[in-house]
């Protein structure tokens, strides 16, 4: 998973903010939200994993790749829902 260009310069904006005003309490906010957000990443990787290592059935090897992905989104949707999370779209 990349960043795109706008990530990027959204990223960049709010670092630079940050500096300008050179306020730790906001660059330990920015830190601790960038944090949670590798956190959420790696959640979402690991959820993914289990679903892939759940659909490995004949069926499910056999759709093409947009199904497949269709499929583990909806998966997703539904795991993110029991945990409570609500999923960036």
């Amino acid at each position: 998973m990349s960043l795109t260009t706008s990530d990027l310069q959204e990223i960049r904006s709010i670092f630079e903010s940050a500096f300008t005003r050179q306020n730790d309490e906001n660059i330990k906010s920015i830190l601790s939200e960038i944090q949670a957000l590798r956190n959420d990443i790696k959640d979402i990787y690991e959820m993914i994993s289990e679903l892939e290592k759940n659909t490995t059935d004949s069926k499910f090897s056999k759709l093409s790749l947009e199904n497949k992905i269709l499929t583990l989104n909806s998966k997703l949707i539904i795991a993110a829902k029991q945990a409570g999370i609500t999923l960036p779209r």
